[in-house]
């Protein structure tokens, strides 16, 4: 009797699984309300973690300057807030429901006005193609795919097995995956050619990071981590220019650079002196 339990429980795994990850895929879900929601709640936290700058002066050129691609973004419903994080690090980030940040250190070096327009084009296009809500979607995933996989095992995790999955969690979406990054790549281009920009501009600020790597690896440590450089990403982008006709064309006639770029600049230098990294060792 108790062989023929064990057969038919065995038997009866798969479909339980199967029903249970169901019902799971459906109670991880990100709608748009809870995104915008959620990223509310996680730009009121960077708000109050980090040196996010609030002086109109610098406030008013940074709208201006991306204005014109919020106005051929895909979603144009959100309401889309753009802040200046006054640190020496280069780096940009976005969090979903349309709250993007760049730091005093990328604009600085930068040179030109497309270059900055790249940048956030490619992070218009993390928040458009909703890669940060499918992370969260993933993340919940495995945390109750955890818990599903230990109700069809018929134990519960202990203690150290929950905080081994945790760090393992952590380390599994830190970062956008290659295909996320080629995908806002080409947003980015896309987004830049339709505002009339000369969509050069974000291979050439990676060419810039690169350089900075070189000189200032610390500076730059942040914006590789969570954007993966790879060998042929440069290359991917130019390539994606040179196969569009439209591309093509704004690269020969979009704006390059733009007045409200350096009035941005110069507002960013006018800032109090950011405060010095923390020193990681003794």
């Amino acid at each position: 009797m108790r062989n023929q339990y064990a057969k038919k429980r065995r038997r009866s795994l798969p479909l339980l699984a199967g029903a249970l990850g169901l019902v799971g895929a459906a109670a991880c879900a990100v709608g748009v309300q809870e995104e915008r929601q959620l990223g509310d709640q996680y730009a009121a936290a960077v708000d109050t973690g980090m040196p996010v700058v609030h002086d109109p002066a610098v406030q008013a050129p940074l709208d201006a300057a991306v204005r014109p691609l919020v106005a051929v973004a895909a979603r144009r419903d959100l309401p889309w807030t753009f802040r200046v994080v006054n640190t020496t690090d280069v780096n940009a980030f976005a969090i979903p429901g349309g709250h993007i940040y760049v730091t005093r250190g990328l604009i600085e070096h930068a040179t030109s006005y497309n270059q900055l327009a790249g940048v956030l084009g490619h992070e218009i296009g993390h928040v458009d193609l909703r890669h940060t809500a499918r992370q969260i979607e993933k993340q919940r995933a495995a945390a109750l795919g955890v818990g599903l996989g230990y109700i069809v095992l018929g134990r519960e995790p202990g203690a150290a097995e929950g905080q081994a999955l945790n760090v393992v969690a952590a380390a599994v979406f830190a970062r956008f995956s290659r295909e996320d990054e080629r995908a806002a790549d080409h947003a980015g281009v896309r987004y830049t050619t339709a505002a009339g920009i000369d969509p050069h501009g974000l291979a050439d600020m990676f060419h810039i990071l690169q350089q900075v790597q070189g000189t200032d690896p610390g500076a730059i440590e942040q914006f590789f981590a969570s954007h993966p450089m790879t060998a042929d990403r440069i290359a991917d982008v130019e390539r994606t220019i040179a196969a569009d006709p439209a591309a093509r064309a704004a690269a020969q006639t979009g704006r390059k650079d733009a007045t409200v770029f350096h009035e941005l600049q110069r507002a960013v230098h006018a800032l109090p002196a950011p405060r010095p990294k923390p020193r990681s060792g003794p």
